[in-house]
């Protein structure tokens, strides 16, 4: 499970590595590398940065960070095809067919750094902030980034909320999902899991990516409306995915539940741009076991059938 250092390296709208995790990068001993360098000449909405870190995150392998507002820098493996110039001219191409979609002014400026085996700190930093000669300026640069991450980890609320929903991100829900699942244990309650994934939602993105961020919202709020008080929902581990923790609930009426809200989204959505449906994998303990480990893996193994068996269904896990 995360831990609070590890999400204070993390950037709470992208969710990537940020300037903090990028200096402890450069701190180490430099292995040989590639780095991709993609600078944004206006700063982008919040928005925007979320959706072009998820689009760098699947043309890419290797681990991104985002030490501003205007700039991702990918670290990659010399070797990896990723990193090679030609990927990085269909990627130039991808901007420039997805400029509209992602509301860029203009389209990021990208950069391939061959970096040895060795090099020192100053020497990369140099290299990503090449339209900085004056060392002063650069020097100015970084302190104002160093800056604005100090606002940022001093408001830790953030560190624990979806920005697109305002429901809990998954490393928040799962600290709460272990605390509830703990209390029932200790008090001989059911306590159940929804893990919820939308099916062929990818048009929405087709159409815009602010498009796809309010259906998301909007999928939210449908579901919200159908838990109690006391039930949790959150935002799970990819972008379309959301986890409901139904203390005091045993399988059938998870079950129940799970339906309901199935056939909610399915009429709800009739009136949004395009119709929507969910599929949802159910477990529970103590019926399917009695940690949290393994309660999730049987919720995503059920929501896995859900979507090999033709999607906007409901599953319930297999005990093991």
């Amino acid at each position: 499970m995360p831990v609070i250092a590890d999400v204070l390296r993390r950037d709470p709208n992208t969710g990537t590595a940020n300037l903090l995790a990028f200096a402890e990068w450069l701190a180490q001993p430099t292995t040989p590398c590639v780095l991709i360098d993609i600078q944004l000449l206006q700063p982008p909405s919040a928005a925007t940065l979320r959706w072009l870190a998820l689009l760098l995150r699947e043309e890419l392998a290797g681990t991104l960070y985002q030490p501003g507002n205007t700039q991702f820098v990918m670290v990659a493996p010399p070797d990896e095809p990723a990193a090679k110039p030609a990927q990085l001219d269909r990627l130039q191409k991808l901007f420039e067919r997805q400029a509209q979609r992602l509301n860029l002014a203009t389209i990021p400026l990208i950069r391939r750094h061959e970096i040895p085996a060795g090099s020192d700190p100053a020497t990369i930093v140099r290299q990503l902030t090449a339209d900085f000669a004056d060392q002063d300026a650069l020097l100015n640069r970084l302190i104002m980034q160093l800056a604005a991450l100090g606002a940022t980890l001093n408001n830790q609320a953030q560190f624990d909320l979806d920005p697109v929903t305002g429901l809990l991100n998954s490393v928040a829900a799962r600290r709460q999902l272990v605390e509830m699942m703990n209390n029932a244990l200790v008090q001989s309650h059911a306590c159940s899991i929804l893990l919820i994934n939308g099916d062929d939602l990818r048009r929405y993105n087709e159409l815009s990516y602010v498009a796809g961020d309010q259906m998301i919202h909007d999928l939210a709020t449908t579901l919200r409306e159908q838990l109690r008080p006391s039930d949790l929902l959150a935002r799970w581990d990819v972008g379309d995915q959301f986890l409901v923790v139904l203390p005091q609930t045993g399988v059938s009426g998870a079950a129940a539940l799970a339906e309901r809200l199935r056939q909610r989204v399915s009429e709800r959505s009739q009136l949004w741009p395009f119709p929507v449906t969910i599929s949802i994998g159910v477990a529970s303990i103590p019926q399917h076991g009695r940690d949290v480990d393994t309660v999730l893996r049987l919720a995503t193994a059920a929501l896995a059938q859900a979507k090999t068996n033709g999607k906007n269904r409901v599953v319930v896990g297999r005990v093991e």
